[in-house]
């Protein structure tokens, strides 16, 4: 396959956009869920070669070290809001003791994120 130029490159995300959407509304009024998640897969992988394929830089260093500050902003506030509103609902269970289950389920979420945090910081400082 030859290299693509950022038009181009451009052109086939959108199409592959719209043929995406198009294809999963179908499957999903439909009732199908399987060939959905089937699409979605294919047209990751063909985005995965067309990226590889292309003839310049998509990002430059400066834009990855703002995207990765605005990640850990975002994940920092999202984890902490996890954790309140996990708090306070564990902390409603004799008022209403349905809560009990969705707060444990929030609160022990958020450790998984927070593990997987971890583990790929770990990671990639040591790529670098």
């Amino acid at each position: 396959m030859k290299k693509l130029d950022y038009k181009r490159y451009k052109l086939y995300q959108i199409l592959l956009t719209i043929v995406l959407a198009a294809l999963i509304g179908i499957f999903v009024t439909m009732g199908n869920f399987v060939i959905p998640l089937i699409v979605f897969a294919i047209a990751v992988l063909v985005m995965f070669v067309l990226k590889k394929n292309v003839n310049f830089k998509l990002t430059d260093e400066r834009l990855e070290t703002f995207s990765g500050k605005a990640s850990r902003v975002a994940m920092t506030a999202f984890a902490f809001a996890m954790s309140i509103v996990g708090i306070v609902l564990i902390s409603l269970r004799n008022v209403y003791p349905q809560y009990l289950l969705l707060g444990n389920v929030l609160i022990y979420s958020e450790c998984g994120m927070i593990l997987l945090y971890s583990i790929l910081f770990k990671y990639y400082s040591k790529k670098k």
